[in-house]
């Protein structure tokens, strides 16, 4: 009896399917500025030497394969958090908090979800634009989706007094899913006065923040980067972060990030640990080693430590960099338009003002693969591809 025969075809993922449509493009000039990976100068992926160092180390000291507890590697969670928060917040005093080792951010995310659904929590938002496989993950888990507005696609700007409108009209009880920083895909994050305004309206509407950061040393620096997350830790939110490990480290595939569960009372920390851990139990059973053991290894060294810093700090500068030339070249070009909001973008990322039409333009024309939003990865652009990528951006532009 044929069981599947009434499956339906769904469509592919839209950021993961543009890299298999550029594998297969035949095109000598083709160039990829859709996924989320950091690039070199001359357009290859990095392996961080410290993480080469910190792989030998592990090597040499042939460690077992067994199976991890349910919430992870104890070490690799101190040094996490240490990161996140630094080694001196309060958080660590009053320690009102339950974190879980998981399988990259996005398992976080999952997790998370999963979590909050059991808590009855009804309605998740999501800021507009988002990373699409948020809405598609917390769809999973149950929750309700809903957005807020983020981006002002006319103005290039946060909407920072839409969001706050939002904000005030959410259920009691709601979720709010926020960037922590290097928002994905706009580049645009809110001041830190900003910050400081939506905890306390969050606070005041009794909403839950729930954390996505994904990109802490790629913004400003480590520490600015974590500002907003300790901020609202410090103001007493109960919420939850979900980290990755994939761009700060270069982990992509070892897929480490890990969840915090913050609580306001201490005594419900063994109830969130065992929902947790039920949850984990049934899905992945317990984390990965390697990756963990690769952050544990080189936070848990000062000259590791201190590398792996340099290194971070030498991609965000190239980045930084690049994002310059690429506005300068623009500007050469002779772009008319107010290329200003480029500058005041972050990370990763950044919106190039293309619609739809001329994104499919890039693509058939041209070969430059990016997402039909007119998100690029500034990481992708180098000094031998940035004219071919501006001529063909400004021919689509005409």
């Amino acid at each position: 009896m044929p069981f599947f025969n009434n499956i339906s075809l769904l469509p592919p993922d839209p950021i993961l399917n543009l890299s298999i449509d550029f594998s297969l493009d035949q095109n000598p000039q083709k160039i990829n500025l859709s996924a989320g990976t950091y690039k070199t100068a001359d357009g290859h992926s990095l392996v961080f030497t410290s993480v080469r160092k910190a792989e030998i180390d592990l090597l040499q000291k042939h460690l077992n394969k067994d199976y991890q507890p349910i919430e992870g590697n104890s070490v690799f969670l101190k040094n996490s958090l240490e990161l996140l928060f630094g080694s001196d917040h309060a958080l660590f005093t009053n320690k009102k908090f339950f974190a879980v080792q998981t399988v990259g951010g996005t398992s976080a995310l999952r997790l998370g979800g999963e979590f909050l659904n059991k808590l009855t929590c009804q309605k998740i938002f999501i800021s507009q634009p988002s990373w699409p496989n948020h809405k598609q993950v917390f769809e999973k888990t149950g929750l309700k989706i809903d957005s807020y507005p983020y981006f002002d696609f006319n103005a290039y700007k946060l909407n920072f007094s839409g969001m706050c409108q939002a904000i005030r009209q959410m259920p009691t009880g709601s979720v709010i899913l926020l960037h922590g920083c290097c928002h994905n895909p706009s580049g645009v994050d809110p001041t830190f006065e900003q910050w400081k305004e939506l905890s306390q309206l969050i606070k005041k509407h009794e909403l839950i923040p729930f954390f996505d950061i994904a990109y802490q040393g790629f913004g400003k620096d480590l520490e600015l980067d974590a500002q907003p997350i300790r901020y609202f830790a410090s103001e007493g939110h109960e919420m939850l972060i979900a980290y990755s490990f994939s761009k700060n480290f270069g982990l992509y595939g070892e897929r480490v990030g890990f969840l915090t569960v913050v609580t306001s009372q201490q005594k419900q920390i063994p109830s969130i640990a065992s929902q947790l851990k039920v949850l984990i139990r049934a899905n992945y059973s317990n984390p990965p080693l390697q990756g963990a053991r690769i952050v544990s290894t080189i936070l848990s060294s000062p000259e590791l430590t201190e590398e792996w810093k340099i290194e971070l700090k030498n991609m965000r500068d190239r980045v930084v960099e690049m994002r310059k030339t690429f506005i300068a070249s623009l500007l050469v070009k002779g772009e008319d338009k107010n290329l200003n909001y480029l500058q005041q973008q972050i990370g990763l990322f950044g919106f190039c003002g293309l619609n739809y039409s001329q994104v499919n333009r890039l693509r058939k024309e041209f070969a430059i693969y990016i997402p039909s939003d007119g998100r690029i990865n500034i990481a992708g652009l180098n000094t031998q591809n940035i004219e071919y990528v501006v001529n063909a951006i400004s021919s689509v532009m005409e």
